[in-house]
């Protein structure tokens, strides 16, 4: 028998014993009792001698298997096998790129393991390092599952220094770091993304950003002079002016058309006349 003959009996007879542990749990509603003997393969590396060289092949079976098996419904599969069904598939195929998003998007809903999912999507960079997805993917999931917009900027920023990496990666690391409360930084990135856009569409986005982040910053800084100012003098400045000539401000901002921001004397209060998009609440 040759060698390819006889490692497809193998993936074979695997492929029918799936099925009948498919078909049982399907007819008599086993729970825990008839667990797949794919939950306890060994690791990739030992596994990968019995392929006899058809690594990808076998992967392709487990990966398959692991899809019916952790996203039927009607089963009721043992998640603290999770992480191993997918680290044999990605020991037995490091590139095999749909099973570290696959696994880490099991691990963050089905399997509940944060860590876990993230710790993948790691090993996929590793393996992978022009892969830029990955960071990307384990951002978004930090936003969403976790609620953690430092660790999300710092998978976005790994994503956004990959070479040929979209802008959707500097455009999640600018909307992270704004969040975070650093507008500057947000406002650099998106100068990048606006000279670097794909298409007219995120070209005109990035503008709307960098117009309205430049009037956010320059309200931070006029708000922040006249603050020092009337801690100095116990009131707000007469005009804007006189934050320039007491040494507060370099020079009185103007908004990106070259229009003067408006100032409340009595109040001592500035802000933008218009009404900004993006930003509406934070003016």
């Amino acid at each position: 028998m040759s060698r390819f003959s006889f490692t497809a009996l193998i993936i074979a007879s695997l492929l029918l014993a799936s099925v009948v542990h498919y078909r049982l749990h399907k007819q008599y509603d086993i729970q825990n009792v008839l667990i797949s003997q794919m939950l306890y393969l060994p690791s990739g590396k030992y596994l990968k001698p019995a392929t006899f060289g058809y690594y990808g092949v076998a992967a392709d079976f487990i990966y398959l298997w692991s899809i019916q098996y952790y996203g039927d419904p009607g089963f009721h599969p043992q998640m603290e096998y999770l992480k191993h069904t997918y680290d044999i598939i990605t020991e037995l195929d490091p590139q095999y790129l749909d099973a570290y998003q696959t696994g880490a998007l099991f691990m963050f809903s089905e399997g509940r393991n944060p860590k876990a999912g993230l710790q993948l999507l790691d090993q996929g960079l590793e393996r992978n390092p022009k892969q830029w997805i990955f960071p990307l993917d384990a951002g978004f999931y930090c936003i969403m599952r976790l609620r953690n917009e430092k660790l999300a900027a710092e998978y976005f920023a790994k994503a956004a220094k990959i070479p040929g990496a979209n802008s959707l990666a500097k455009r999640a690391l600018a909307s992270a770091q704004f969040k975070l409360g650093d507008k500057v930084s947000a406002l650099e990135l998106w100068k990048e993304v606006f000279e670097t856009a794909e298409n007219a569409t995120i070209k005109q986005t990035a503008y709307q950003q960098i117009y309205e982040l430049r009037v956010l910053i320059d309200l931070d800084v006029m708000r922040s002079a006249i603050q020092e100012y009337e801690k100095q003098f116990g009131r707000p400045p007469l005009n804007l002016d006189q934050l320039v000539s007491r040494g507060y401000l370099k020079a009185v901002p103007e908004d990106p058309d070259g229009n003067a921001y408006d100032y409340d004397t009595r109040t001592g209060l500035v802000r933008y006349p218009k009404q900004l998009t993006l930003y509406r609440k934070y003016q």
